[in-house]
Formats: C-alpha cells, structure tokens, sequence
C-alpha cells in the first residue's frame, strides 16, 4: 500500500466506506467457520461482491 493511501485511510478514520479501516465491519468477522474437520476465524474481508 501506498504512503499516500495509507496517509488517506487514517485520515478517513474509523467507519469509512472504501478505507482499509471500513473493510472490516462484516457480520462474519470474528466468527468462526467449519468446513470439514477444518476449524477457520475469519479475521478480515478481503473482498465483497
């Protein structure tokens, strides 16, 4: 990540939409997921769509 972006995200602060600081408010983070015998938390959102 950029020095700008960076720069841009804190200024942002927490709760904006799009910013690095936004991304993680999601209903699935901090849950934990099983798939088979395979035990995941889900720690971030990389993507939506």
């Amino acid at each position: 990540m950029s020095l700008l972006q960076s720069a841009l995200d804190f200024l942002a602060g927490p709760g904006s939409l799009g910013g690095a600081s936004g991304r993680d408010h999601s209903d699935f983070v901090g849950q934990t997921v099983e798939l088979g015998d395979l035990r995941l938390r889900v720690r971030r959102v990389l993507a939506e769509g």
